[in-house]
């Protein structure tokens, strides 16, 4: 990924810091599920691009320590005031590209909505190398549309939007500089499409999970066996 975009990427989370209201959105809505996902002996967790730190907070809730990493330092400085009470999450301002990883470090590596701005192919290699041995790779990032069945989705997934957004999100007024900041970004946001999605993961790790969901989101789940070959 070239600078240009990587500082774009940075300015953009950096506004959209400045104007985050804590409601539902189609990431937190699969935290439940996500959590599930952990391994049952979890210690340590890599959050790559925690963003506000909310799940990085639900990790911290059941985990010895979470490392936190995210590209904007806006983020990051919202994340560590709403997690004051949490002494177990190291939040770092880092571009993950940059960010040394450690070797068999992590019981879990996780990552929520991040993925999509990365050269994913590149990057699934370290994030194994950091797993312990019988550690969990769990993602969950955007889907773009493909083909007409995926558009017929819409017809159950807008309405049940529209129905979310207004019982649990009737608290939040977002002002129009939100909306823009927002718009800013989604206007050179690109997604995998869900054969993309499905090509990358299973071609990178195997026996991986890779799922589709309502609200344009995919996941992959992945186990590190005990002893990997190179």
């Amino acid at each position: 990924m070239n600078e240009s975009l990587t500082q774009k990427i940075r300015n953009d989370f950096d506004c959209i810091a400045l104007y985050d209201q804590q409601g539902w959105n189609h990431n937190n809505h699969y935290h439940r599920f996500l959590l599930k996902q952990l391994p049952a002996e979890c210690k340590t967790v890599l959050d790559i691009g925690c963003g506000t730190g909310e799940f990085s907070r639900l990790l911290a809730k059941g985990v010895e320590r979470v490392v936190a990493i995210d590209l904007s330092s806006n983020m990051v400085e919202v994340a560590k005031q709403r997690s004051r009470q949490f002494a177990n999450i190291d939040f770092q301002v880092a571009d993950v590209l940059q960010w040394e990883f450690p070797d068999e470090k992590f019981d879990a590596v996780v990552s929520i909505a991040t993925l999509h701005h990365l050269p994913v192919e590149s990057l699934l290699p370290k994030l194994k190398a950091a797993l312990k041995p019988g550690g969990k790779l769990v993602i969950l990032d955007l889907l773009e549309h493909e083909n007409l069945r995926d558009k017929l989705g819409d017809f159950v997934a807008v309405p049940l939007n529209w129905l979310f957004q207004a019982l649990k999100n009737r608290h939040i007024q977002q002002s129009s500089s939100a909306a823009a900041a927002m718009r800013e970004h989604l206007r050179t946001d690109k997604y995998l499409t869900w054969e993309q999605a499905r090509r990358i993961y299973t071609s990178e790790l195997r026996r991986t999970k890779v799922r589709k969901h309502l609200f344009w989101r995919y996941s992959v789940v992945w186990e590190k066996p005990a002893a990997l070959a190179a």
